[in-house]
């Protein structure tokens, strides 16, 4: 039996290790917590700006040539929706060309894209001579058209009507702003065994990022982060994007903010995305970007000016604390951890460092794993935190699959799997 002291002991030393954990998340507050309300709070009580010049939208003289541009891999099962989404917007006719370009598509994918294109005289698109990569797709077919804007997207983004002059107003108001995002939504979450579903989850973590962008870009014009598949950056702004980028939108995001352009995000410009419902092709869908958030940290190169500093104040406290910070987290638990065994083994308390450890481990597998071991109803309770941590383990195993990427990787890509199929 073990005695009260040991007891002691190893009530100490848990509560040591839980402690310890819960002060390395604490650093989370600022990227997660802090900053989102801190520009809200800046937003709220900021003077009204001057109300924008009115125009006419029923004017076609006065929207711009576009060229909308997508990748296409084995998208059987939603072009045609795609396509008809584009076909259905409410844009000057002859003001809008769609170039598609198919990645070596084994599917009907271009037996789709051959069909459209005779009721479709917008519709450009052609076959790749190789597996190509978004990238290189997307430089192929900026480089085919000659509009003023250019519209990125994706082949799984369907357009609301009105979509493409609410993304393209801050460009017409403005000529300072050569970089807008649209309002991402997903569809199909919530479909099958809610407990096994993020829907809510990943619903609300969407909504609060979304908010947080609106903010910046109307206060500083530093919206950080555009949707791949729904923004439009003006071709003079437009940078040739490197071979093998996974995260281009935020590639461009970056290069137009430091040549002193603005970025803004358009919460009216709806857009859908047929998604996964299944947390497992979430989970790859993020560790996805975070392989391309990593690429991008060592892209940004920056002259300092004043404006300068606030982009780096504003990319630190919204994006790059969030990149590192379960980084942060793990080395701050190797480093305790470490500390408290080789404490207990000093001194001899094996079997207290084994139920130290037990305990830990039992816990961890418990927030990771909620559903499968534990009463539905408290699974639902820490659905929550399981998912943030699952999100963090994601942006770790980014930054491995980085670390160990060549880099002249050529970024081609399987689309996620997705609710329809």
């Amino acid at each position: 039996m073990i005695e009260f002291p040991t007891i002691t002991n190893l009530l100490v030393s848990t509560a040591f290790i839980w402690v310890a954990l819960a002060t390395a998340l604490k650093a989370g507050a600022i990227p997660y917590v802090l900053f989102p309300g801190f520009v809200r709070l800046i937003q709220r009580f900021k003077r009204p700006a001057a109300t924008p010049k009115a125009f006419d939208v029923s004017d076609e003289t006065l929207w711009p040539q576009v060229d909308l541009v997508f990748a296409a891999y084995n998208e059987e099962t939603v072009l045609r929706e795609k396509l008809s989404s584009l076909q259905n917007l409410d844009y000057p006719k002859g003001k809008l060309n769609v170039w598609v370009g198919s990645d070596l598509s084994t599917d009907a994918t271009e037996e789709i894209l051959a069909e459209m294109a005779e009721s479709m005289p917008e519709l450009c698109w052609e076959r790749m001579p190789q597996r190509s990569g978004k990238s290189k797709i997307i430089n192929h077919l900026v480089a085919q058209g000659d509009a003023e804007v250019i519209v990125g997207t994706d082949a799984n983004i369907f357009f609301h009507p009105m979509a493409l002059k609410h993304l393209l107003a801050p460009l017409v108001l403005d000529s300072r702003t050569s970089l807008v995002g649209g309002e991402l939504t997903y569809r199909g979450m919530g479909q099958g065994d809610s407990l096994k579903s993020i829907a809510s989850q990943e619903r609300s973590y969407i909504g609060w990022e979304n908010r947080t962008k609106v903010c910046e870009g109307e206060l500083w014009g530093m919206t950080m982060g555009v949707e791949g598949g729904c923004y439009a950056i003006r071709r003079s702004s437009f940078v040739p994007i490197p071979p093998g980028t996974f995260m281009e939108d935020f590639f461009l995001t970056i290069r137009v903010l430091a040549s002193g352009q603005k970025v803004q995000h358009a919460a009216l410009a709806t857009c859908t995305e047929d998604v996964s419902n299944d947390a497992h092709m979430e989970y790859r869908r993020k560790v996805r970007i975070s392989h391309g958030n990593w690429q991008n940290i060592f892209r940004f190169h920056i002259q300092l000016t004043a404006r300068s500093v606030g982009l780096l104040f504003v990319f630190t406290c919204h994006k790059l604390l969030r990149w590192i910070f379960p980084v942060l987290v793990l080395g701050f638990l190797i480093y305790q951890v470490s500390v408290s065994i080789l404490i207990l083994i000093a001194a001899g308390e094996h079997l207290i460092l084994a139920l130290n450890l037990g305990t830990f481990g039992v816990g961890l597998l418990l927030l990771l794993y909620p559903r499968t071991f534990l009463p539905k109803r408290l699974a639902k309770l820490l659905k929550p935190l399981s998912y943030f941590l699952w999100m963090n383990i994601a942006l770790i195993h980014g930054l491995i699959q980085f670390i160990r990427t060549p880099s002249n990787a050529s970024g081609v890509w399987q689309p996620t799997k997705r609710n329809n199929q």
